[in-house]
């Protein structure tokens, strides 16, 4: 029978040591699953970011194609071929952005791009189709009607390039308020590059053959013109204040005044020779190279951006690999302290308790006959005995200390972890044993405001966060030595001992305020305003007369109109 019960114990202690490590897994298996999610979502947003940039890139390049189109088709007999050959390299730079921006995005997974990717490749080779046949075309066969619908061709191309980019950014699954600004603004700076392009290029043909620009020419001009500066206001809004660095606005700076205020001005400067019948005071070519450096501080801009994004991806990165770096260690060395703990546990407390029962068992059963028959010179029972007291000694001892953490254990509030009724009754009987001490006590009374209405509308599970809201708000401004009670099921206490009413004021306003500061979202999206009442009390006879004084403080608090400290 006792070998039996010996079992029994074991088995129970095999079975509470499989329950601690499955709760221990049950908590460390989602914390890793979340945090392992969290970074790979930071990583794909960081892929995104980089396929972002190569389609960009490839649209500027696409809408800078145009220039040395223009330069080619507007050039003398003499520039010609040099025009040429700078427009054939400058193919070459497209199409190697194309075939790798097209890598990048079936790398990251843009696979419902394709269509996209085949348009663009389709219209860029009619543009350029285009370009060709005009530059083919015998000078005398030429004007101004055919080289203006080479250009328009070329616009095609690029809007073709749009499609992808807006794809990409609409694809990119970016959880990060900052990175989806970043993104917007991508865009607005790549339509504004190309816009700006399309300023100088609805008037580029008819500046080539010197003939007046007829009004779809000017209207189309300006309302380039318009829009460009629209997106212009648009990009300076979407930048957040805290991310204007210095590099951001001096960049910012260049582009309002090399292209806003010194490049539209050039070609509004042609549209007016038009309108006033006067010689243009410049060439297509000409136009070409004053204008197009005036881009390039719009694509300096969204480079600078796209860069910041992408840090701003990889700091993101490596704080959820950090995370998830720390969370798989402590889930390791948690689960390998409790395995440990409890092995040892079972070797040199559990294991021993057993045998010294067995030993006191076999005493007790025995003790009548070891009287009459144990010789004096055979001391092993007693040494057994004692050995087997000693190791009672020692588990009563850990018993105790268990005893004394159980006891910490009850005596806190199990949804906030402050103290609770039975840690406040210890606490009382201690200032009441030490005399004179209750008159240098504080005692605050926290009440939140409204809360029964607050459980009526939203449920329990709303009031027990209003509760652990307040509850940290409180660990956050006071003394670990100060304590803290959750009194009653909206009611807190605070007691500090040896502050002045002043002192004490401020601490509990500051609470007040702090909790004010807060709210909770519910589910359905309802903001739920949180604010507390506090009454403020120092020093009394006895602990009924403080708790009253507090007591009577708190009603004035809620006199005042709630969300107020009162003192007494």
């Amino acid at each position: 029978m006792n070998t039996l019960r010996s079992e029994w114990i074991s088995k129970r202690l095999y079975g509470s040591m499989s329950i601690i490590i499955l709760c221990l897994l049950c908590i460390c298996i989602p914390l890793i699953v979340s945090s392992s999610q969290s970074y790979l979502k930071s990583r794909q947003t960081y892929q995104q970011l980089n396929a972002l940039q190569q389609v960009a890139d490839l649209a500027n390049k696409i809408s800078r194609e145009r220039a040395p189109a223009n330069k080619a088709m507007s050039s003398s007999v003499q520039e010609f071929a040099k025009h040429q050959q700078e427009l054939i390299r400058y193919r070459q730079q497209v199409d190697q952005q194309l075939s790798l921006t097209t890598e990048v995005l079936a790398k990251v997974g843009f696979n419902d791009l394709n269509q996209q990717l085949s348009q663009l490749e389709i219209s860029l080779k009619k543009g350029r189709a285009q370009v060709d046949a005009y530059t083919r075309m015998p000078r005398q066969q030429r004007n101004a009607q055919e080289m203006d619908q080479a250009i328009l061709a070329m616009f095609a191309a690029w809007e073709s390039c749009r499609e992808l980019l807006r794809g990409v950014a609409m694809t990119s699954d970016s959880s990060s308020t900052h990175l989806k600004n970043y993104i917007s603004q991508i865009l607005f700076l790549s339509d504004l590059r190309d816009q700006a392009g399309r300023v100088a290029s609805s008037v580029m043909a008819h500046v080539t053959f010197d003939t007046p620009l007829p009004t779809e020419n000017i209207t189309r001009s300006l309302q380039t013109q318009h829009q460009v500066r629209y997106l212009w206001s648009l990009i300076d809004t979407l930048q957040p204040a805290q991310d204007k660095t210095e590099e951001f606005i001096r960049l910012h700076r260049r582009v309002e005044t090399e292209f806003i205020q010194q490049g539209l001005p050039i070609v509004s400067e042609l549209i007016d020779d038009s309108l006033e019948q006067r010689d243009y005071h410049l060439s297509g070519t000409q136009l070409t190279e004053a204008i197009v450096d005036k881009f390039a501080t719009v694509v300096d801009l969204q480079n600078y951006l796209l860069q910041y994004s992408r840090d701003a991806a990889i700091r993101e990165m490596n704080s959820n690999m950090q995370r998830l770096t720390w969370s798989i260690l402590l889930s390791l060395i948690s689960l390998l302290t409790a395995i440990s703990t409890m092995v040892f546990a079972r070797k040199q407390v559990f294991l021993p308790l057993i045998q010294a029962r067995r030993l006191l068992l076999n005493l007790s059963k025995n003790s009548g006959r070891q009287k009459i028959d144990m010789p004096l010179r055979d001391t092993s029972h007693s040494d057994s005995l004692f050995a087997a007291i000693q190791k009672l000694q020692q588990m009563l001892q850990e018993r105790d200390a268990l005893e004394f953490r159980l006891k910490n254990i009850a005596h806190s509030d199990s949804l906030t972890g402050l103290s609770n009724r039975f840690a406040l009754e210890e606490y009382i009987r201690f200032l009441e044993n030490q005399p004179g001490q209750l008159s240098q006590t504080c005692l605050m009374i926290i009440d939140i405001d409204h809360f029964k209405q607050v459980n009526d509308q939203y449920g329990h599970i709303i009031g027990d966060q209003v509760i652990q809201l307040v509850a940290e708000r409180l660990k956050a401004n006071v003394r670990a030595t100060d304590l803290l009670v959750r009194y009653g099921g909206d009611e807190f206490l605070v007691l500090i001992e040896n502050i002045q009413m002043q002192q004490a004021l401020i601490v509990a306003d500051k609470i007040r305020a702090e909790v004010a500061e807060r709210h909770i979202v519910t589910a359905t999206g309802d903001e739920i305003k949180v604010s507390v009442s506090i009454g403020v009390a120092i020093g009394a006879g006895s602990w009924i007369a403080l708790l009253s004084n507090a007591d009577d403080a708190l009603f004035a608090a809620k006199a005042k109109g709630r969300n107020a400290v009162a003192e007494v």
